[in-house]
């Protein structure tokens, strides 16, 4: 029979794989998010890539705590200047997206 110590540490590792898998989910769904906002914007996506910046826990508008996951891309109008924009997903829900003002 396992040890308490060993449960423990079973569900610290199960609740890692579940926290792992969901970030990359929200990646994939980030990625296509900050595309189109690139593609509608009519600016570059640079580096074809999202990234995870900071996970936290929050609750949510009925009170239940949820994943707070925050992603950010690099995008570029002329030139060499790179842009940042940022994501903000509480839950499987997109709360926010900012782009820094750009020119055009």
């Amino acid at each position: 029979m396992p040890s308490f110590f060993e449960l423990l540490l079973l569900c610290g590792v199960v609740l890692a794989v579940a926290l792992w898998w969901r970030t990359n989910e929200l990646k994939q769904v980030a990625y296509q998010i900050a595309r189109r906002r690139c593609d509608e914007s009519d600016v570059q996506f640079l580096d074809d890539s999202v990234v995870l910046s900071k996970v936290r826990f929050r609750r949510n508008g009925e009170g239940h705590m949820t994943i707070l996951c925050h992603y950010y891309f690099e995008f570029a109008t002329v030139g060499d200047v790179r842009y940042r924009g940022e994501m903000q997903f509480l839950g499987r829900r997109l709360d926010s997206i900012e782009m820094e003002p750009h020119k055009l």
